[in-house]
């Protein structure tokens, strides 16, 4: 079971990284671009969660060193990816 969840982030991690660098697409209007900054937040939000439930997990005692270390791992480069990907909406808006 924890196999099959590592797997599934891994792809997720790799998909959420990938994206940026398959290719650029036509600027978004001001509403489009108002829709995807709110999905990043709650695509955010949702891997925060994420985060504090692996943990509590893990202090539960329902999760070995070894499987958090890989879901903290993964579902920290997510969030992180979010964060830039929301910092460079942030960036293309101001200018």
């Amino acid at each position: 079971m924890a196999y099959v969840l590592i797997a599934i982030l891994s792809v997720l991690v790799v998909a959420m990284v990938a994206w940026p660098l398959l290719g650029r697409a036509p600027e978004p209007s001001v509403a489009e671009q108002g829709d995807d900054r709110r999905a990043v937040e709650e695509e955010l939000q949702r891997s925060l969660d994420a985060i504090r439930e692996i943990e509590m997990d893990h202090r539960a005692g329902a999760l070995s060193d070894e499987d958090f270390r890989a879901l903290d791992a993964d579902e920290r480069a997510r969030a992180v990816a979010l964060m830039r990907r929301r910092d460079a909406q942030d960036d293309g808006a101001g200018q």
